[in-house]
């Protein structure tokens, strides 16, 4: 790696160089050259995992972005892809078939900071409610829990909920809410309900964003810039639900073509009999005896009718025809 010194500054590809800035210093390195043979197919397998697992996150980073502008810090990308590719290898099938599953996201992604620099100091609780509502409700004594910095007069709190599609990574906003409450004042922490438009099919993220504000007295409203205060994470993640039940219990549906392979025979109250083609009368077919009847009481079959067939007449040979002359 070489490090260029002096006032020229550049980035990017020059030939086989590339210009990078590591920090306050401009480096260099060489273009890789990837020939055709030199990955394996397990590799081929692991990048196009890595791959998909990256595009999941960067869906769910522009779905994020589009609500307000989430507080992170540098490396918030590359932790945010480690996750996704982290929850992509819980799956137990084979390499290059694995897929991202609700259950192995949630553990992924559960407690995750945006901004590595603040931790949430108190537990968010998020219930399902009828028709398609979410309740958000935070400890009653939450604004004495935070960590505020200098002449801060409000926070403001911010929720939002992100409907996730764990097989295909995709992911979009479902709603969100935003609260304001003076530091000096007594909020019961229930936040207003949410109204998730997606439904609860898809696997529901719920964001948190604590930003402090400094309300001047002409009315001029300031955001604190410090890092270690304004915290941002995932406060819970919400699994799909099941689908109930149908009432009565189960019913097995019978396909036509399969109602021979249904075992009969196995319930105590039908018995079974062999059947001959001698003792079968059209019209007239004898019941079948039930479970407590012996086998000495069952009628004797009959003797089997033999049809005789007239013989088909021989086939005559062809007469072959003799050339006269030759």
């Amino acid at each position: 790696m070489a490090i260029l010194k002096g006032p020229m500054k550049i980035e990017g590809r020059v030939g086989d160089l590339i210009f990078y800035r590591r920090g306050n210093k401009t480096c260099c390195r060489s273009r890789p050259v990837y020939r055709p043979g030199s990955l394996s197919a397990a590799s081929r397998q692991s990048a196009g995992e890595f791959g998909r697992a990256s595009s999941a996150a960067k869906q769910f980073r522009r779905a994020l972005g589009g609500l307000w502008p989430a507080s992170h810090d540098s490396g918030m990308v590359n932790r945010l892809n480690a996750a996704f590719y982290r929850a992509l290898r819980a799956d137990e099938r084979p390499r290059g078939q694995r897929v991202i599953t609700p259950a192995a996201l949630k553990a992924a992604l559960q407690q995750f900071r945006f901004n590595n620099q603040a931790a949430l100091r108190f537990q968010v609780n998020c219930t399902r409610q009828p028709h398609g509502q979410l309740r958000v409700s935070l400890p009653h004594n939450w604004v004495q829990l935070l960590k505020c910095p200098r002449y801060a007069s409000h926070v403001q709190v911010q929720v939002a909920a992100l409907a996730l599609d764990a097989a295909t990574g995709i992911c979009r906003k479902t709603a969100t809410v935003t609260d304001c409450v003076a530091l000096g004042a007594v909020h019961n922490g229930v936040l207003p309900l949410l109204q998730l438009s997606a439904g609860a099919r898809l696997t529901t993220v719920i964001a948190l964003q604590l930003r402090f504000i400094k309300e001047e007295a002409n009315g001029a409203i300031y955001t604190s810039a410090e890092k270690a205060a304004m915290v941002s994470c995932v406060a819970a993640v919400l699994l799909p639900e099941k689908k109930p039940a149908a009432p009565g219990g189960a019913m097995r549906t019978v396909a036509p073509g399969n109602a021979a392979a249904t075992p009969l025979a196995s319930s105590p109250a039908i018995a079974t009999r062999a059947v001959t083609p001698g003792n079968i009368v059209p019209g007239n077919a004898a019941p079948l005896p039930s479970s407590h009847s012996s086998a000495a009481s069952l009628p004797a079959p009959q003797q089997p009718v033999t049809v005789r067939q007239r013989p088909l007449p021989a086939r005559k040979k062809p007469r072959l025809l003799r050339k006269e002359g030759g």
